[in-house]
């Protein structure tokens, strides 16, 4: 089950059974729709029987009560006390905050399995809240993230305005205030040569793309800067390996910086085009060969520069795309599988 979110259609193999409303704001949806969540739980654990119960989210710390009996997956994606509280203002910040931790230190008492994206999130979990867990990464389809022919990618910068002598550079994925784009938009004021594409858009507010578009009208960068809006995984996926870069540019002075691994970073690595991210430490840890690191606007300038000089000579780095066999999603579900298979025949 998921909360309503409005027109945004994504696919899925899966029943999708929505709750809440999309015309309310996302705490409002959460709280008018906590009781029907629990209602529809426990009618379909009923009727259906389920082998496994999959949590994602930590809405209700009285889940495990309601599915007693069948083994229980946290699927923990994100560090929610963090995230949830990300996009509010103080005190309200403060207070979702708390609620949120509050309803992790529920749940992780109930000794389900966890399973979590990155080693930095297993060992907060493991500081944090004394409790074991299982690290199956994020990962890229690479039948959509690869690299494209030369008359392929041509035809892409072409549809996108994007010359053979520019220098372009794409970011894909939500465009929320995590992200540290006024250093980008500094390192484009220094570097003439280069456009930057964002590819998606806003999930929880307009607020910082807003004042991101009013930064690109006062530096004038606004006809350097493309925004895309949210695009199907194959039109990104081509926009990435059409481009001469592609940028993590997440904000390093949060604590949701501290455990990031996010999907684009093996998305982008699939391609085989450059990737250029800030400092974030499990990136640097797992894969500090195949990324170019920058701390601030001149860093950032600086790779550009390096990057746009070679950009002619340069092939693609076929290590990215071969190390990205071992993270597709085909290899990661069955690692997945393996793991719900072994804890229903257990049961």
């Amino acid at each position: 089950m998921r909360l309503r979110k409005g027109p945004r259609i994504r696919e899925s193999k899966h029943e999708i059974i929505e709750v809440g409303s999309p015309k309310t704001s996302m705490l409002q949806s959460y709280l008018l729709a906590y009781r029907e969540f629990h209602e529809e739980l426990v009618r379909l654990n009923k009727q259906r029987n389920y082998d496994c119960i999959i949590l994602s989210h930590i809405i209700s710390p009285f889940i495990p009560m309601l599915v007693r009996g069948r083994p229980l997956v946290f699927d923990y994606k994100d560090v929610y006390s963090e995230s949830a509280s990300a996009p509010f203002r103080f005190p309200t910040r403060t207070f979702v905050y708390w609620i949120s931790r509050l309803f992790e230190e529920v749940l992780f008492r109930w000794g389900m399995t966890i399973i979590v994206p990155t080693p930095s999130v297993h060992a907060m979990l493991r500081n944090r809240f004394g409790v074991d867990s299982r690290v199956i990464t994020n990962g890229a389809n690479t039948e959509l993230f690869k690299p494209l022919s030369s008359q392929k990618r041509t035809a892409v910068r072409t549809q996108l305005g994007i010359h053979e002598d520019d220098f372009c550079l794409a970011y894909v994925g939500s465009i929320e205030n995590w992200l540290d784009l006024e250093t980008v938009l500094s390192a484009l004021e220094s570097f003439h040569e280069a456009k930057l594409l964002l590819v998606g858009g806003t999930v929880r507010s307009r607020d910082y793309l807003d004042s991101i578009l009013l930064a690109c009208e006062r530096k004038k960068l606004r006809e350097r800067v493309v925004t895309t809006g949210f695009l199907s995984q194959a039109e990104a996926a081509q926009i990435v390996s059409a481009s001469d870069a592609a940028i993590i540019p997440f904000r390093t002075d949060t604590r949701l910086s501290l455990v990031a691994l996010p999907d684009k970073l093996f998305e982008y690595l699939a391609t085989g085009v450059p990737v250029i991210s800030t400092r974030l430490p499990d990136v640097a840890g797992l894969f500090s060969d195949f990324v170019h690191f920058y701390d601030n606007a001149d860093d950032l300038v600086a790779i550009f520069r390096q990057l746009n000089t070679v950009k002619g000579a340069r092939r693609l780095d076929l290590r990215q795309t071969d190390l990205m066999k071992q993270y597709d999603w085909k290899v990661l579900s069955r690692q997945y599988e393996q793991l719900l298979s072994a804890l229903i025949r257990s049961r």
